[in-house]
């Protein structure tokens, strides 16, 4: 039986090597292209594609000290369009972390139980407001634990209308000194309140590439995966110190709107 285990493990290594390799190869001399491995267009809410809540079970991230609670009913696709949901109402959240009670609900998605991969591409289009304390983000992370590479493919703080983040986490584990926790941002000024926008991050063994409509806003080639990622859209609520602990809640819901997803594989030219 151990023989059989070793083999087995023995097999997976190679594999992921052979894979990486030739990813790798790939990657620098450019036979590759992008092919189509999962996608949505919200004509209705695909349950086997999206569970709208963490991984890990949590309607809520307790360590970044969030005031939303997410919910089912917070999202809802609509004309070929989802959204995600925030409303002003009280709602007590009990998860295997923690509880408290909750001001706010959200709506997120998230697909780490119908795809996931280590190297390929991943679009968004999608638009979202401005509004002081409202956090609407697209990121990808890993199934293991802690979920480090973060990458960030945006992040719309809410402390700032022309300011959006591109950013990338990477490391044994967040909050532990360089080089067990590293973090690098890329801050973009524009007008990103309410504007239809695509956003996308391309991943090969060489690099990461962030676009936002098709045009490069960031690069790094550190802390590239080790293992398959999945992507989170969601929207948080967040008292931050910037905002003088303060949430704008006037004119809810909150909306961000997601018109598509794409997610390709990076494959061989023919």
């Amino acid at each position: 039986m151990k023989r059989i285990i070793i083999s087995a493990l023995l097999f997976i290594c190679i594999s992921l090597t052979f894979s990486q390799t030739m990813s790798s190869k790939m990657a620098q001399d450019k036979s590759y292209e992008w092919k189509i491995a999962f996608e949505d267009d919200f004509n209705t809410f695909d349950n086997a594609k999206w569970r709208t809540l963490h991984d890990n079970g949590n309607r809520t991230i307790w360590s970044n000290k969030e005031l939303q609670w997410y919910s089912d009913g917070n999202v809802a696709a609509e004309d070929g369009i989802l959204k995600l949901i925030v409303k002003k109402e009280s709602v007590f959240g009990k998860d295997i972390e923690s509880q408290k009670q909750f001001d706010y609900t959200s709506g997120m998605i998230c697909n780490s139980k119908s795809y996931t991969q280590q190297y390929g591409k991943w679009e968004m289009k999608c638009r979202f407001p401005f509004k002081k304390g409202f956090w609407p983000a697209f990121y990808l992370v890993p199934l293991e634990r802690p979920t480090l590479p973060e990458i960030d493919i945006f992040e719309y703080f809410g402390i700032d209308e022309n300011k959006i983040s591109c950013s990338h986490h990477w490391g044994i584990d967040y909050g532990l000194e360089p080089p067990m926790y590293n973090v690098r941002v890329k801050e973009i000024e524009g007008d990103f309140s309410n504007q239809w926008m695509v956003w996308s991050l391309e991943c090969t063994p060489e690099e990461l590439v962030w676009k936002l409509n098709d045009k490069v806003v960031y690069r790094s080639t550190q802390g590239l995966p080790c293992s398959p990622l999945y992507m989170i859209a969601n929207v948080a609520v967040k008292d931050r110190k910037e905002n003088d602990f303060q949430v704008d809640d006037t004119g809810l819901p909150y909306v961000m709107e997601i018109d598509y997803v794409r997610i390709y594989q990076m494959v061989p030219k023919n």
